[in-house]
């Protein structure tokens, strides 16, 4: 199993949009990925319900977790995507 923590940067947090991107990245791995917000559930990265219910706002530490072939390289895209601004430039 993989892990890393990060931290959201984006200025409005994880709302439908960026919860959109992180799914379908974490769908192009076999590994099944989690996202962990301190105090809550897990969220299955390739749900975008259990994303959406994370309301993870900007500041926000998540840890990342994923287990499987390719948990390193899911690990690292997601933590690249978490840390931006999810390439969009809505309000």
């Amino acid at each position: 199993m993989v892990k890393k923590m990060v931290t959201v940067k984006h200025k409005y947090g994880i709302h439908a949009r960026p919860a959109a991107k992180i799914v379908s990245l974490c769908n192009g791995f076999d590994s099944d990925i989690e996202i962990i917000k301190e105090g809550e559930p897990a969220a299955n990265g390739k749900n975008i319900l259990d994303i959406m219910m994370l309301a993870a706002a900007s500041g926000v530490n998540l840890e990342l977790r994923a287990d499987g072939p390719d948990a390193e390289e899911a690990i690292n895209q997601l933590a690249v995507m978490m840390e931006s601004d999810f390439d969009t430039n809505e309000i």
